[in-house]
């Protein structure tokens, strides 16, 4: 790797922590360049679109890297949508987690409208239909109910995000708490 390449993933790997952490709005180039000890000016030479490029370009790699590990985690998980379902929160739970609320709600309005439809759709390629897909074909086999699948992916993904949320206020580790996670997901809340 070049110097050059390895600078530029040393800057996108601060940039995807600070985004994920506090959000496109929250996040300024100052604050990458600080994190990374260069200068802010340092940052257009790898990013000369500035801050909405780095924004764009860490966050369809992060995208796209989620994709792929839902993909193989699916597909070694077996056929049973208990099984698949398992392997979708272990592995969310024990990677970073993408925030598909704020990312939709405050991050993406917050950048140019090509790049925002661009990151749009890509949200739904590499999180949702996945988990969609998996949904639809248990449905087929007779193992879930009719849902509204979009909808139910979003939701499985939102408790993925609500398993780091808990790990942090407890102490515990996201991957601990699937097992906690996945009875209430199958069987809901009714007694």
């Amino acid at each position: 790797m070049s110097t050059t390449s390895a600078a530029r993933e040393r800057v996108q790997a601060a940039a995807e922590r600070l985004f994920a952490e506090r959000g496109y709005k929250a996040v300024t180039l100052r604050d990458i360049a600080q994190e990374l000890g260069i200068r802010q000016a340092s940052l257009y030479y790898h990013f000369p679109g500035g801050k909405e490029e780095l924004y764009v370009t860490v966050t369809e790699r992060n995208l796209r890297a989620h994709r792929d590990g839902l993909e193989q985690a699916i597909a070694s998980a077996g056929a049973s949508l208990e099984s698949s379902l398992r392997a979708i929160l272990q592995w969310l739970a024990a990677h970073a987690p993408v925030d598909v609320g704020r990312m939709l709600l405050a991050d993406l309005p917050a950048i140019s409208e090509e790049p925002r439809k661009r990151l749009t759709e890509l949200v739904t390629e590499c999180l949702v239909q996945p988990i969609e897909q998996l949904l639809k074909a248990a449905h087929e086999r007779g193992e879930a109910r009719s849902v509204q699948p979009r909808f139910a992916a979003l939701a499985i993904l939102s408790l993925a995000e609500a398993l780091h949320a808990h790990a942090r206020l407890t102490g515990k580790e996201a991957t601990e708490l699937v097992e906690t996670a996945l009875p209430m997901l199958l069987d809901g809340l009714r007694a």
